[in-house]
């Protein structure tokens, strides 16, 4: 043995000085110039970095939000949908599948407040707030957005049919909460 060969060996395996593989080779050389290009065109160059890119794909979804956004509906035209009777019908049934759980059927209330008696926590009852309620929900007391789970007419309806609550003797009311709104 050399003196070279010497300087390999270690516990009686020798190393030989052998070339990488030529395609492992064309990989890392690859790399290394992928890398400076990638360099170049983002640092240097007019490549977008990943918070322009997001900050866009934000301003299109608020666009879309801003488009697609619920919109009360005036006192005139909710008049008019309180006196159709597929939306009073889609109310009742949207309530007493989605609210009765926490407002009771007879909107007594549960978890959630009486809708039968004329005091409101959030708003006054009017069409704005119980539209606002409805849909943007209130979830640091626990209700949902309805708003984007509801289709519009449900929506609506669920608004006429609380407002038809409002009045009448449930068999087990919750106390009064929030203030009272004089019409």
């Amino acid at each position: 043995m050399s003196k070279d060969q010497d300087k390999h060996e270690y516990d009686g395996i020798q190393e030989l000085d052998n070339p990488a593989p030529f395609w492992w080779q064309l990989f890392f050389y690859l790399s290394i110039a992928f890398a400076i290009g990638y360099y170049v065109y983002y640092e240097i160059g007019t490549g977008s970095s990943s918070d322009f890119r997001l900050n866009q794909e934000l301003t299109e979804i608020r666009k879309l939000q801003a488009k697609n956004a619920l919109v009360p509906p005036s006192e005139s035209e909710f008049e008019k949908l309180a006196a159709t009777p597929s939306v009073v019908e889609a109310g009742s049934k949207a309530f007493a599948a989605q609210c009765a759980n926490c407002h009771a059927a007879d909107g007594g209330g549960l978890i959630g407040p009486n809708l039968t008696d004329q005091y409101w926590i959030h708003g006054k009852g009017t069409y704005g707030d119980l539209f606002k309620v409805i849909s943007t929900g209130v979830l640091d007391k626990g209700m949902p957005a309805w708003g984007g789970m509801l289709k519009r007419e449900d929506l609506l309806g669920v608004m006429v049919h609380v407002r038809k609550l409002a009045g009448t003797k449930p068999l087990i009311a919750k106390a009064p909460q929030g203030v009272e709104a004089k019409d």
